[in-house]
């Protein structure tokens, strides 16, 4: 019922806790898609290991850089109803597929289940990032609601609306969940006794920090309000900006989000950022 995506690069040292916990599943996953992206460590060997003597492992190779076109070249191979994309540092409770899919067929099979995570981060320490309930597309843009390993889809859905984008570097998770959620799809929240967990990595498409990268957020943002532009949604996305400009100021490079903010409400909020304020999609 569910094919498991994971696209791989440079995670020799890290992918095999992410793949031991697959393999440990009380209800295995229909298939297993790995796509190494062009590693330049012996991470391609290692899949190829672990994928030995399992016959519904697959490894392909994405040789175009970009965590987007490899999760693409994995959907390419999926021949099952839902898809699960998956990160190489992310871990499953056991009971994770079997109580995902129990959930979709007591849910009348939607098109997308979403369900909660739980984030470890650098020092160990543990913050639940829960489903939120109401408005789905709200709650996607201000919390993320559908990135990556925080729901399951249905293939042809996925397909249906273009897959992921290729151009995107960062927040190409919260631009797909944007396009899935504009389809307007049946949607699930799927109660699981245990959260799937991801692992704060120094080396990630999401990085430490958000000047490093500054463009890129930008550019998912853009991609974002293209979709929403006839819609009540799009100025939800002038807030994102606002929040990201926040980000960039209490990270010291107050310069990279010039023109972000504008209006008194906007730079309102990238001040209340950049102070620190919490709660600020309540207040946006």
């Amino acid at each position: 019922m569910i094919t498991v995506v994971i696209p791989v690069r440079n995670r020799a040292e890290i992918v095999v806790r992410t793949l031991d916990s697959i393999a440990a599943q009380t209800l295995a996953p229909d298939a297993v898609v790995l796509v190494d992206n062009a590693s330049t460590d012996n991470s391609l060997a290692v899949l190829h290991g672990w994928a030995e003597s399992r016959p519904s492992v697959e490894v392909i190779e994405e040789l175009r850089p970009g965590a987007a076109r490899a999760r693409n070249a994995g959907l390419e191979r999926v021949k099952s109803p839902y898809v699960m994309f998956f990160d190489s540092d992310d871990v499953m409770p056991r009971r994770h597929i079997e109580q995902v899919t129990a959930g979709l067929k007591s849910a009348g099979l939607p098109d997308v289940g979403a369900f909660d995570m739980e984030l470890i981060g650098f020092d160990g320490v543990k913050s639940m990032k829960p489903f939120r309930r109401g408005d789905a597309m709200k709650m996607h843009i201000f919390h993320s609601t559908l990135s990556t390993l925080r729901c399951v889809v249905n293939t042809e859905l996925a397909r249906r609306v273009g897959g992921w984008n290729n151009n995107l570097g960062g927040w190409d998770d919260l631009e797909f969940g944007v396009r899935l959620l504009a389809a307007k799809p049946t949607l699930s929240y799927l109660p699981l006794a245990e959260p799937v967990m991801a692992f704060a990595q120094v080396e990630s498409i999401t990085g430490v920090d958000f000047s490093s990268k500054a463009g890129e957020w930008e550019r998912a943002l853009d991609a974002c309000e293209a979709t929403l532009r006839h819609t009540p949604y799009r100025r939800m996305i002038d807030y994102r900006r606002a929040i990201l400009a926040g980000m960039y100021r209490r990270e010291g490079h107050a310069e990279l989000g010039h023109g972000l903010a504008r209006g008194f409400r906007m730079k309102l909020i990238e001040r209340y950022v950049a102070m620190g304020g919490r709660g600020v999609a309540y207040l946006a």
